[in-house]
């Protein structure tokens, strides 16, 4: 798998974005391929293109599944971060809104709700479940999207000196996986059971044929208004064919 990178964004720089795909290429090899049993895709940059262009540069090559980083996701609640979906023709792609975490404070690099770990959530998720059908039950009459930064988002944590998206688990999928006390649930270790959320994080789930979101209780004040008019208006990508998102 080819995750090609691309910025149309005027808020992160050509040299920002080559660094942030550069860490995030890394935390996929040596962390989410290990953890998921998973051969690692490749995340390249191929540069900036011009804004509003759809076209894919002729630089990029035609397998490759693209992600874009842009300013703001037009047509989409304002404050919504990303998303990847796929096409008919079944080709992946991604976008990653630059302005709703920059304009709330956030870095572009470093630190919690960066643009970096953004970009890093959308890969890491389009690299575990590209095409967005993946659900799991809990046993006791919920099913969970196979989103795996959802309920871990925040806190992030550094690959060098970028930050990168926290993730779960397989274990966190499998309801028996407690009864081993050494499990882990998430690559930083902050959750000790299955299917739990930190308090950064949310999570998605259907119950009686009903989607239902639950979020953290330390989730920033403007993450969920977006995440709120995101599912309200959309009731969540994950059950349109080929959807899923942030």
């Amino acid at each position: 798998m080819l995750i090609a990178v691309l910025n149309q964004s005027t808020k992160i720089t050509d040299d920002q974005a080559g660094k942030m795909t550069e860490a995030i290429a890394s935390q996929v090899r040596n962390d989410a391929a290990p953890i998921w049993d998973k051969t690692a895709a490749a995340v390249v940059y191929y540069g900036t293109f011009a804004p509003g262009t759809t076209k894919m540069p002729s630089n990029v090559p035609k397998q490759a599944h693209g992600i874009t980083i842009v300013d703001d996701i037009p047509d989409q609640p304002k404050g919504v971060l990303g998303y990847h979906t796929e096409d008919q023709g079944g080709k992946i792609w991604g976008i990653v809104a630059a302005s709703p975490s920059l304009d709330n404070g956030a870095k572009a690099l470093t630190g919690d709700w960066s643009v970096a770990s953004i970009l890093s959530h959308e890969v890491l998720e389009m690299f575990v479940d590209p095409n967005c059908n993946l659900w799991a039950s809990d046993s006791r009459g919920k099913v969970y999207s196979f989103e795996v930064c959802d309920p871990v988002e925040a806190p992030t944590y550094n690959v060098g000196d970028i930050s990168v998206s926290n993730f779960v688990t397989p274990a966190w999928f499998d309801p028996l996986a407690a009864e081993n006390k050494k499990t882990q649930f998430d690559k930083c270790n902050h959750l000790h059971d299955s299917f739990a959320c930190l308090p950064g994080g949310y999570m998605v789930y259907a119950s009686e044929g009903k989607e239902q979101q639950h979020q953290g209780d330390r989730m920033p004040e403007w993450r969920m208004r977006s995440k709120d008019a995101w599912f309200s208006r959309t009731n969540r990508r994950k059950t349109q064919p080929g959807q899923g998102g942030f």
